[in-house]
């Protein structure tokens, strides 16, 4: 029987991830941030914040990812350290909403940004989205490297369009800085406008976890999944403060925070009319790279479920020519197409946000765990153990508290949807039970 093939370097890995981090978030949440903090250091602070938490993150989870260097990330990880049910959970909440309503919403936003060169009506645009989710799909059907070629170029093109912006925003004109304060307000910053503030900035970080999904697929994993890790989130982070630095440079902190679409503004201010292609080819760069990196990643999991029996078992099979897991990937495709036609993806993918933090927090919890596991070899320790695990687990918990409490009306809605698991997991695993051999 056909398995996955090792096929990814350290910079395939690392492109993995940053192609996933940079999707359409951080052209449109500065103005957020900046509402909430007045001062451009106060700014770019949440932005570091942001970058450290989900640094703490990868690194996290990179443990467990050398220790268990097969496909599936979390859904492996928390079904070793506590059992099938956990990581069925995991599983099942990515394939019926987070991962799917995800690749729905990157599509449909890629297909407006389109539509800004090609003029589109409502059924035109899901017609684009539904290609690309189509089109992508696959690409990564036939190969692994096709797969993350593509992903590399689109990375590589999308790095480049962002230096450039930053370049001709520091390069192309004076600073717009008369309206910022001269120094740091001297009131103390409140827990609750943090996390306010932090929301956006740790949903442009979101997409450090995508390349655990494909521990089966990287070449030395126990030396590339945590430098992998590490370069990802610094390349993001750096970028993210270059281009926060840029707006804040050409718009001023006002200008930022009046601003909804604060890089097609930014651009516009330094290009005239032409700006608005610049951001609009930037965002839709992005999108591309986001909706790659989630298609090939999440049918990994799906893979890695039907291979234990908790998932249609077809979906555990390997393309004995191709070497991708061809069935799975069209298993996430119908669904994320689905959704698009439905138009419903936003609501559920809101509603079922909250649920990522709780199992990011399981998945620190379940370094601990398993660091009690004597048989468990780990040729990579996330560093500062136990305080950094510690610090993500416990931040992680406040952001889902957060999440709730500001919310709890999605709250209660995706713990509906997170608790359909319990009987598709009855159900699965006494499929499981009665199947031959």
């Amino acid at each position: 029987m056909a398995e996955l093939r090792r096929a990814l370097g350290l910079l395939d890995a690392i492109m993995v991830n940053v192609g996933v981090m940079i999707g359409s978030a951080v052209f449109l949440t500065a103005s957020e941030v900046a509402r909430a903090f007045p001062h451009p250091a106060l700014q770019l602070g949440t932005w570091v914040v942001a970058a450290l938490f989900s640094l703490a993150g990868a690194l996290t989870i990179a443990e467990l990812g050398a220790a268990l260097p097969e496909a599936g990330g979390l859904y492996v990880y928390l079904r070793r350290a506590f059992g099938p049910f956990w990581g069925f959970l995991y599983g099942w909440a990515l394939f019926a909403v987070i991962q799917t309503a995800a690749i729905a919403a990157v599509a449909v936003g890629l297909a407006t940004y389109f539509g800004h060169f090609v003029p589109l009506s409502p059924g035109g645009a899901q017609l684009v989205a539904i290609g690309a989710i189509a089109a992508l799909t696959l690409v990564n059907v036939l190969g692994v490297r096709e797969g993350v070629v593509t992903q590399n170029v689109v990375t590589f093109a999308k790095m480049a369009v962002v230096l450039g912006l930053v370049i001709l925003a520091f390069a192309g004109r004076p600073a717009s800085g008369a309206d910022l304060p001269a120094a740091l307000p001297t009131r103390s910053v409140g827990l609750a406008a943090l996390g306010a503030a932090l929301v956006g900035p740790l949903f442009a970080f979101d997409g450090w976890i995508t390349l655990s999904y494909m521990g089966g697929e990287v070449k030395q994993p126990s030396r590339n999944l945590p430098l992998a890790a590490l370069a990802s989130v610094g390349i993001v982070a750096a970028l993210y403060l270059a281009l926060n630095g840029a707006y804040l440079f050409v718009l001023g902190s006002r200008g930022v925070a009046a601003s909804p679409l604060v890089a097609a503004d930014t651009a516009r201010a330094l290009l005239g009319s032409r700006g608005a292609d610049l951001a609009a080819a930037m965002v839709a760069l992005a999108m591309l790279g986001g909706l790659n990196g989630n298609i090939l990643g999440g049918a990994r999991v799906l893979y890695a479920m039907a291979g234990a029996g908790l998932f249609w078992r077809p979906a555990a099979h390997v393309h004995p020519r191709f070497g991708t897991p061809a069935l799975a990937l069209v298993a996430q495709a119908v669904v994320s197409v689905a959704f698009v036609f439905t138009g419903r993806f936003e609501q559920l993918l809101t509603s079922c946000l909250f649920a990522s933090w709780l199992f990011y927090a399981l998945g620190g919890l379940a370094v601990f765990a398993l660091r009690r596991d004597p048989s468990l070899e780990r040729p990579y320790r996330v560093p500062g153990y136990p305080v950094v695990p510690a610090l993500f687990v416990a931040f992680a918990a406040l952001l889902l508290a957060s999440t709730v409490a500001a919310d709890p009306r999605d709250a209660a809605v995706g713990t509906a949807l997170l608790l359909t698991g319990v009987p598709a997991y009855l159900l699965f695993s006494r499929m499981a039970r009665h199947a031959p051999g």
